[in-house]
């Protein structure tokens, strides 16, 4: 499996792994800041997706939120992209992502982050859910982590919560990062991560088996 994203993938990368390592080799392909084109060769050279085409990994998760921080998002005059530009460009490098992900015969789950605070959407939301209509077939698929982390679409700080479930105090605990910032705390990580495996099971991409928590101890 191929993670690829920006700092909220950095936080859900050791849960996600700790959910399929066991069955699933995992590449890293996230950064903080980082936006999708910079994981391509001509961005991240060794690390560019092109050069896993031998590897045929069976699933990339493309959970990049939005970021236009680096050079590959930005204008002419090295201006970060807005409006229909970003979008557009956004659109393109996830189209080349698909292209690159069909010699394999890979698979690709695009992931919308949770809402900021403001109740404001991911960057990618509008391209990133129009993904599997633009490539039917199974192959190409669309997880909203809104019912996880931030249902109805409502930015939401703290949720009731299992005792076996990490970050958990007295039946309660935070999932998200204090202001200013919308960042993932233990349990909106441990909740966003269990939400891409279930899908997985979904797309029937893997076996329920494989996401089975009952009989194992949490991290």
């Amino acid at each position: 499996m191929v993670l690829t994203g920006d700092s909220i993938t950095d936080q859900i990368s050791p849960y996600l792994k700790w959910i399929l390592g066991r069955f699933a080799d995992v590449e890293r392909r996230h950064f903080a800041g980082t936006a999708l084109c910079d994981w391509f060769a001509d961005r991240g050279g060794d690390l560019g997706f092109e050069n896993l085409e031998e590897w045929s990994p069976h699933v990339y998760v493309v959970d990049h939120g939005g970021n236009a921080l680096t050079p590959c998002m930005a204008d002419a005059d090295g201006k970060p992209l807005r409006g229909e530009a970003y979008e557009e460009k956004y659109l393109a490098d996830s189209e080349r992502l698909v292209d690159l992900a069909a010699r394999t015969d890979s698979r690709v789950l695009f992931v919308d982050q949770p809402v900021s605070r403001g109740d404001l959407v991911s960057g990618t939301h509008p391209v990133f859910r129009t993904m599997p209509e633009r490539h039917p077939g199974g192959n190409v698929r669309f997880l909203s982590t809104w019912a996880s982390v931030s249902p109805g679409g409502r930015f939401l700080q703290s949720a009731l919560c299992e005792a076996v479930e990490p970050g958990c105090i007295d039946g309660t605990g935070e999932l998200r990062s204090p202001p200013p910032y919308g960042h993932l705390e233990a349990l909106g990580a441990w909740r966003y991560a269990k939400a891409i495996a279930e899908e997985f099971v979904a797309a029937g991409w893997v076996d329920a088996t494989i996401v089975d928590l009952s009989d194992r101890a949490m991290p």
